[in-house]
């Protein structure tokens, strides 16, 4: 069993992904105007670094990359990043800002691998931040992320720890997860093949929770190796 904080069957029975793919081609002009978001991101983009012997000649796959705020930061040290979302709209912003910045070794890719087949290419490092909680099955995702590895690669996952359901707003669709025991989901990491399993803190939401109270969410990083 996972070791999640989930919500009803009922509602993980939804189509969970239209949802999510609506609800953030919605948002995506305006996601990385959130300096709690760009904040975020730029923690995750870190603890990666620190964590993870990036190599120019990599080849790394990011899932649920959103409009890149994680994604970007690492594209520089990596020879090629696959960005990979189910929003075409977070994407067209991620490929607007990937031209300016003349990144033209990041490519983008409408890709929902809860219902579609996973690319042939193996990764030298696949990573994914605040992702998983949008993710009804979990433990059938880490095991394509595991197939997507070389037998070197790594894998790095972030996302919030459990909470109380308060860090979204009742009304978002497509959240399936109140955050994750990371003990737990460490556990799952190794059922589903993975070693060197290990996780840190990587950032610390601030927020103001619907009750009006100041909230603080931390956000683990786990990495692991197939």
């Amino acid at each position: 069993m996972l070791g999640i904080h989930a919500l009803s069957e009922s509602a993980m029975s939804a189509p969970v992904q239209d949802q999510n793919r609506q609800r953030f081609d919605a948002i995506a002009a305006d996601w990385d105007d959130s300096p709690t978001r760009r904040a975020l991101a730029a923690g995750v983009a870190a603890a990666i670094t620190a964590a993870v012997p990036l190599q120019a000649h990599w080849h790394a796959l990011e899932y649920g990359c959103g409009t890149g705020l994680v994604g970007a930061a690492l594209a520089p040290r990596v020879a090629r990043l696959l960005a990979c979302d189910v929003s075409p709209g977070m994407l067209a912003v991620l490929a607007a800002k990937a031209r300016a910045a003349g990144l033209d070794h990041l490519q983008t890719r409408v890709l929902d691998l809860t219902r579609e087949p996973a690319p042939a290419e193996r990764f030298d490092l696949v990573f994914s931040s605040m992702t998983l909680h949008h993710i009804p099955d979990v433990a059938a995702l880490l095991r394509v992320l595991h197939g997507l590895l070389k037998p070197d690669g790594w894998l790095a996952l972030a996302d919030l720890d459990a909470e109380d359901g308060s860090f979204h707003r009742p009304d978002v669709p497509g959240v399936m997860h109140h955050g994750f025991d990371r003990a737990a989901l460490q556990a799952d990491l190794r059922n589903a093949g993975y070693t060197d399993v290990r996780a840190r803190t990587a950032h610390t939401v601030s927020k103001t929770a619907a009750d009006g109270r100041e909230r603080r969410y931390p956000v683990f990083l786990i990495t692991a190796r197939p």
